[in-house]
């Protein structure tokens, strides 16, 4: 009978991770969707999946909303007036999964594609607790930590997978800071 429960129980818990693997995906692309649409000076980071079409490469980076804004203009031809701005966040709203094709090198060098080494997400998850730094954030709606350059985008990488929107100010960088899209900033 307790194998029986045991199987029982888990057939529950099943759509119960597969409800959560929805909410984080659906909040991972809502704060895309924040960081693209955001046009101040204090940035936003989103991670996003790019495939190198000249070399094959495809690897996630994290990088600054407006980064990526910037590569799709290039790779879309998309001028800086009312209509290439629609046609950009168009484009990037029918990419739920966030997943892009980048042949101009331009585009690769606005999101610093090639200087992006995936391997420091998983180097800086050694040196913070990310759990311990999301439950911080959590419970006090608030959080910012002072990194160097080389780990910023690291750390923001582990956040944003984590459901976690965070940004860092262009006139006083070094900063990063917890942002919550549901209030403006």
């Amino acid at each position: 009978m307790t194998r029986l429960a045991s199987i029982v129980a888990l057939l529950l818990m099943l759509p119960l991770s597969s409800y959560r693997s929805r909410d984080i995906d659906t909040e991972k692309f809502l704060n895309f969707l924040a960081a693209l649409e955001n046009n101040s000076t204090f940035n936003y980071f989103t991670v996003i999946k790019v495939k190198d079409l000249n070399t094959g490469l495809t690897k996630e980076i994290c990088t600054k909303g407006n980064f990526v804004s910037g590569a799709l203009h290039i790779e879309l031809d998309a001028d800086y007036d009312s209509k290439g701005e629609q046609k950009v966040l168009n484009f990037a709203k029918n990419r739920r999964n966030r997943y892009f094709e980048f042949k101009n090198k331009k585009a690769l060098e606005n999101i610093s594609f090639l200087k992006y080494n995936p391997g420091g997400v998983t180097k800086i998850q050694a040196e913070f607790n990310f759990d311990k730094v999301v439950a911080t954030i959590r419970k006090e709606n608030k959080y910012s930590i002072r990194l160097p350059n080389s780990k910023m985008a690291y750390f923001a990488h582990n956040l944003f997978n984590r459901g976690i929107l965070s940004g860092e100010s262009a006139c006083f960088g070094g900063t990063l800071e917890y942002v919550d899209r549901t209030k403006s900033k």
